[in-house]
């Protein structure tokens, strides 16, 4: 018996969205977020249902509002005029980090023109523990002292590795130093019921204030220096999945794995 099939190929086109201050300057930061999210749901979606929207309020509306806000900010900060301002807002992130990607393989100013690189990525669920996630410090020896910085009153919490699930992987392979602002995932993550009611906005504001200290901080004629972190892998963008029915606390750094939430239908395998 012979078995014929066809291979339909379907292929989409996304588009990053770039803005850029010019302040006549050798050296630019980037300051990223991704746009896209989920749509009615399909592959990524943890909901088990009938077709509904994820607006993605916190994954990642609170980045890209964020970002608005800093390109805001940022054009009348005379303390911040060191640099240029290259701000983007990826397509793709959801399914691979497709845009940030494309991007950096194909970057519309000189990679060794890039100063450093900031992501925001799901900022929207500040709580009263007042956490906040910098993730991959670990790329140049000036970010440790970023956390030090006072009068923000969050509780700032540190992973060293470049390689992580979101948009700043794809230019600290570049050699880019590059940074991930997180304030933690949570039960809506990758639900229809992450929606605006949910976000706190004050708390959005607390955290584009702290960016901004710290881009006056690194305000100076120095450019920061790339370190390379103890990643197994970092030949290819790595692609990140749920694959045990529950959702990690990715805020937790205590000792084993503590679950923030489990996906509906789906349960952690028995065990043999």
């Amino acid at each position: 018996m012979v078995v014929h099939t066809d291979i339909i190929r379907e292929e989409k086109t996304g588009h990053n969205v770039v803005g850029f201050i010019n302040n006549n300057k050798p050296d630019t930061v980037v300051i990223g977020a991704h746009y896209d999210h989920l749509g009615f749901g399909g592959e990524g979606s943890l909901y088990r249902g009938e077709p509904a929207i994820h607006n993605g309020a916190d994954d990642n509306a609170s980045g890209v509002a964020v970002l608005m806000h800093l390109a805001t900010d940022l054009q009348h900060m005379p303390n911040a005029k060191n640099n240029n301002y290259l701000f983007i807002a990826f397509s793709g992130e959801a399914k691979g980090l497709y845009g940030s990607n494309w991007w950096s393989q194909h970057p519309t100013l000189a990679i060794d023109s890039l100063n450093y690189m900031i992501n925001m990525d799901m900022v929207g669920r500040l709580d009263s523990t007042n956490d906040v996630a910098i993730n991959s410090i670990g790329t140049s020896p000036s970010w440790p002292g970023i956390t030090k910085l006072k009068g923000s009153n969050l509780n700032i919490k540190t992973t060293e590795g470049g390689i992580g699930p979101s948009d700043h992987t794809s230019f600290y392979l570049q050699g880019v130093p590059a940074i991930h602002f997180f304030t933690g995932s949570e039960e809506d993550y990758h639900k229809p019921t992450d929606d605006a009611d949910k976000v706190n906005y004050p708390g959005m504001l607390r955290i584009a204030r702290y960016i901004e200290a710290v881009i006056t901080t690194l305000n100076d004629s120095t450019k920061l220096a790339f370190t390379k972190t103890a990643d197994t892998d970092t030949s290819k963008t790595p692609r990140f999945s749920v694959t045990l029915g529950v959702v990690p606390d990715y805020m937790y750094d205590g000792k084993g794995l503590r679950i923030d939430g489990i996906t509906e239908g789906k349960r952690p395998p028995k065990p043999d």
